[in-house]
């Protein structure tokens, strides 16, 4: 089992990798990627942005294969600058027992042996130097566990301190001689010569911290994008809507349809001095007209004639010139459901 510390001391400055132009390609490709991926889901019929699109897509997948192949290369240069670059040297005590068969149960247990050497963890961090404890062990039903117990530190002086002060861990295993085999306790003092786990956790919290940004910075430039269409399509549609809201073109001709009980127009334009044609047709199953009055309840409209009450699937034309004005119409079998508008100009 291993103990990781807050604190592993300065032993020599970490390489970082060198100057890469991968990351800014990579976050360059997955911007078109998205304005791409944008203009193509608000314009599929566009000749242009699909193929752009899918170039977009083989820009960003070449552009992380090449990141990831720097970044390795990277990495291996680091660590043949770290086998010849001279380091601080740290100092590590390593002891070496071995556990009773069938004690390993006592031993993890509370009071047990190893139970005892994790429990100096927190007294040992109180010492000048202390850096790493590590508890390693191999278990053998067929016979003794072996154990080693690792603690490293910034210095020599720290190591001394600690032998010379300290309730050693021997202090601690010949206090179980019931779990630990009589005469299987070795202790060695020796200096790191190398050691390239910090190099890596360099490594990988810095690459873990670009991904990151590249997320966000890519994220934030995919929302703007969208917007950006967005406010492009609004502001569209507010230039045409002035002539959308404008008087329809008088219409010299309109066709009239009735159902049970409608009009298919609630308003009919016209122009005034100009022949309108008024095709009436009755799609429904009972009998409907259409008359054009001068006003609702009045008098049939000058020039033109009340039209004939019909049945289904029958159908006439009305042609007269209205002068300029508002009129009303309707039918006469159900004016209380079925009327208009007629607006000359």
């Amino acid at each position: 089992m291993s103990h990781p510390t807050a604190d592993h001391g300065e032993h020599g400055a970490p390489h970082l990798p060198d100057p890469s132009i991968w990351p800014l390609v990579a976050g360059a490709a997955t911007l078109a990627l998205g304005l791409a991926l944008v203009w193509w889901s608000r314009d599929r019929g566009n000749s242009v942005s699909g193929p752009l699109m899918g170039a977009a897509a083989l820009f960003t997948l070449v552009s992380v294969v090449g990141w990831a192949t720097e970044d390795s290369r990277m990495r291996r240069k680091a660590e043949r600058r770290e086998i010849t670059r001279p380091r601080e040297a740290r100092y590590t005590q390593v002891v070496t027992f071995a556990i009773a068969q069938g004690q390993l149960a006592a031993a993890r247990a509370a009071g047990g042996v190893l139970t005892a050497v994790e429990g100096t963890d927190g007294a040992l961090h109180n010492l000048a130097g202390f850096q790493d404890l590590r508890i390693i062990l191999s278990p053998d039903d067929n016979g003794p566990t072996q154990v080693l117990v690792e603690t490293t530190w910034s210095d020599r002086e720290g190591l001394a301190t600690y032998e010379e002060t300290r309730k050693t861990l021997l202090d601690l295993l010949t206090a179980h001689g019931q779990e630990v085999v009589s005469g299987s306790i070795n202790v060695f003092d020796m200096q790191v010569i190398r050691d390239t786990k910090e190099v890596g956790f360099k490594f990988g919290l810095a690459a873990a911290s670009v991904i990151l940004v590249a997320f966000i910075v890519g994220g934030f430039m995919i929302g703007a994008g969208l917007t950006a269409f967005q406010k492009d399509g609004k502001a569209s549609a507010g230039a045409a809507a002035p002539a959308a809201a404008g008087p329809a073109a008088p219409a010299g001709t309109v066709d009239v349809n009735a159902t049970d009980n409608k009009f298919n127009k609630g308003s009919i334009d016209a122009e005034a001095g100009k022949e309108l044609t008024v095709n009436f047709k009755n799609s429904g199953k009972v009998p409907h007209n259409i008359r054009f009055l001068d006003k609702k309840g009045g008098a049939t409209l000058s020039g033109t004639t009340a039209g004939e009450i019909v049945t289904g699937g029958q159908s006439y034309t009305l042609k007269f010139t209205p002068s300029a004005g508002a009129y009303y119409y309707q039918c006469d079998v159900h004016p209380d459901q079925m009327f208009g508008t007629l607006n000359v100009k």
